[in-house]
């Protein structure tokens, strides 16, 4: 359905009153803690006692006594990962209860499950740390890196972790042609496949053409057996022909109504965390908590994992809780009724919004829930991009490609309107750029552009050569009608994606683009986006902070050819192709193939101080030359969870993709006061 609204038909709202005394009311901090402990050091690896049965959850006592799992102490690493420094000690038992807007993908759960090689430290948000992998070690020119695996460590079936799952990964799937047709560009920096060499059991090393100085990074963003570098090997043997009878195979993927082997083996990888149709419960992982059931569709189903390979700090096995349930919600006003209800113990990252913050509050003490003072390096983080290639559109590339174009259409948005409209005032307005507190920002990249100026706006447009016609609406430099539609995905980015696109439409009619929006489904934006179709598309503008930017930058400069945003898919293509003279691919021009330079530089040194003047000379040429058109730089994220959930990440965290959701707190230490919700 498309729109034309104007924006003195929008119903102000003005409720900002209903806020005070946000910071201190909404922090989920709890007011007592169960069997404090003194903070331990920091959530770095260490030698824990894990010895006895005592230290795991009583619902593995049985099994362990009648001999169906092994001790405690056989299914632990040698030394597992200690979280330690949390508020308190927790207690086993309780179901968590997520909601999610997807029958099938639970986008707004993933991270309370996803387990990545390394990690950033919840202390700052800055330091790597150890996860998965237990250690690494760089040589100083930036090109070998030794990895340590954790001794003993098992995926959840109980089969150990070893180089095995390494070598496999590499040699029979990464690097084999039948399956991929050239590795990651990560795994191919400098121009070539790295070396990889398999030193002993837990040992292995990786070595590049070229200094890879950000290579431990990306490794933030993996997660073994679902991405990248450790797969588990003995079960994809079984469908892969170097190891078992390729006819057989093939019989098999005829029977599933598939052409080829690969394609059998390829259903048989599961990757990424998004879940999806092809997510079974007999793939190994290695999360907390492991998927059970599947028994109608939208519910899914989990219980701890007895190979979790966590301890807390007295050395008892994690997760606390019990089990999980993730329910399928299709709107988000049903979410909101779900939380009033008290049926819901977390309200996550992807469906809460500050345009629904009264909601909250006023329910909280009905739905036995807290509301909690995070910030968002997502959600309700709103950017327009438009797309500087359209394939089918020669006349209006050329017109967005003149940077005049995003400069005058930024500042026709009266953002401070947005802000009270939508958010009732809690926001902090301005240009696309990093976060306030990043290293890489700068006050002048926050406003270029940013005032709300129509005059301007309009003179650049006249300058342009868009002139009005009789109608207000401008024109072409040909004289035909200048139509600029804005497409999004609703409720996928954030709640109020839908009324931000009509305020956007508002402004923009108001200097004269006769501009509409339409709301699609995510496939159908992805694809038109993926094929140079889409004018303008909107998305929340995660990757802004210290733990990402660096490594994905693809809000700011062209280097991912995903379909969700970016300034052009189509130069996204040409970046990550392996063979840049590849027939369709679009070659940017020479100022963007400088600032993909550039990101090449940040990727490959060392040091970090030289990636943060690289990367600002990236922001110093957008504030002057801008690509996409930001509208938030802070927003708070107001996440809901049960009263009785404790060690939650501390107030005025930073939630989102860049923190992997939940991810990085921790979530298999939260536990339930008492052991049960409130």
């Amino acid at each position: 359905m498309e729109r034309k609204i104007r924006r003195r038909d929008f119903l102000k709202v003005s409720a900002v009153a209903v806020l005070g005394g946000m910071v201190a009311a909404c922090t989920p901090t709890p007011t007592t803690a169960p069997q404090a402990t003194k903070a331990a050091p920091g959530v770095e690896p260490t030698k824990a006692p894990v010895a006895s049965a005592s230290k795991e959850a009583p619902m593995f006592a049985d099994l362990v006594k009648s001999g169906k799992l092994p001790p405690l102490d056989q299914r632990l690493p040698v030394t597992p990962l200690v979280v330690a420094d949390r508020q308190a000690q927790g207690v086993y038992g309780g179901e968590l209860r997520v909601t999610t807007y997807d029958p099938v993908w639970w986008v707004s759960a993933y991270d309370l499950i996803v387990e990545r090689l390394l990690t950033y430290s919840d202390k700052d948000g800055r330091t790597l740390v150890p996860n998965v992998l237990a250690s690494y070690e760089v040589t100083p020119d930036g090109k070998t890196y030794t990895f340590k695996l954790r001794k003993g460590m098992k995926w959840n079936t109980g089969d150990p972790i070893t180089t095995e799952d390494v070598r496999f990964w590499w040699e029979d799937h990464m690097t084999n042609k039948d399956i991929n047709a050239s590795p990651w560009w990560q795994f191919r920096f400098g121009g070539a496949n790295m070396k990889v060499d398999i030193v002993d059991d837990i040992t292995f090393k990786f070595t590049f053409a070229a200094p890879f100085g950000n290579f431990p990074a990306h490794l933030t963003r993996w997660t073994p057996g679902q991405d990248c570098v450790i797969f588990p090997s003995k079960y994809l043997k079984q469908f892969h022909p170097k190891y078992a009878d390729q006819a057989k195979l093939e019989a098999a993927a005829k029977e599933a109504k598939l052409e080829t082997w690969i394609q059998w083996y390829n259903n048989h990888v599961q990757g990424g965390v998004w879940g999806g149709p092809q997510y079974t419960i007999e793939y190994p992982r290695i999360f907390s908590w492991n998927l059970k059931a599947n028994p109608t569709q939208g519910v899914f189903t989990w219980e701890r994992n007895p190979y979790y390979w966590k301890v807390d700090a007295q050395g008892n096995q994690l997760p606390y809780i019990d089990s999980m349930r993730f329910d399928f919600v299709a709107a988000n006003e049903n979410h909101k009724v779900k939380l009033a209800q008290g049926e819901v113990d977390v309200l996550g990252q992807h469906i809460v919004t500050m345009a629904d913050y009264p909601f909250y509050k006023d329910n909280a003490a009905k739905g036995n829930y807290v509301v909690g003072d995070y910030i968002s390096t997502m959600g309700d983080r709103v950017t327009l991009f438009p797309q500087h290639t359209l394939l089918e559109d020669v006349g209006l590339t050329e017109i967005v490609r003149d940077y005049r174009w995003v400069q005058a259409l930024s500042m026709a948005i009266d953002r401070e309107e947005i802000n009270q409209t939508l958010f009732y005032g809690t926001a902090k307005m301005g240009a696309m750029s990093p976060m306030p507190n990043s290293k890489y920002y700068k006050p002048e990249y926050g406003t270029a552009f940013a005032k709300y100026d129509k005059d301007a706006a309009n003179k650049l447009l006249d300058e342009m050569g868009l002139k009005k016609g009789a109608n207000g609406m401008r024109t072409r430099k040909d004289g035909s009608p200048l139509k600029y539609n804005i497409e999004n995905a609703g409720i996928r980015v954030g709640p109020v994606v839908p009324k931000f696109c009509e305020m956007i439409v508002s402004y923009w009619r108001e200097v004269g683009i006769d501009a509409t929006t339409k709301e699609i489904t995510n496939d159908l934006y992805v694809q038109r986006m993926q094929a140079g179709q889409v004018h303008c598309g909107v998305w929340h503008a995660d990757r802004c902070s210290d733990m990402l930017f660096h490594i994905e930058p693809q809000w700011f400069i062209p280097t991912n050819a995903g379909g969700q945003g970016g300034p052009c898919n189509q130069w996204g293509k040409w970046y990550n192709a392996a063979d840049k003279t590849t027939a369709g691919l679009v070659e940017p021009p020479d100022d963007i193939k400088k600032l993909l330079s550039t990101f090449d530089q940040m990727t490959s040194t060392v040091d970090e101080n030289e990636r943060v003047k690289l990367g600002q000379t990236i922001f110093d040429y957008l504030a002057k030359n801008p690509l996409e058109i930001g509208t938030v730089l802070e927003c708070p994220a107001p996440l809901c969870f049960n009263k009785n959930l404790r060690n939650l990440p501390k107030a005025k965290s930073y939630i989102g993709w860049d923190s992997y959701g939940l991810s990085t707190y921790h979530p298999e230490a939260f536990f339930f006061e008492g052991g049960k919700r409130a």
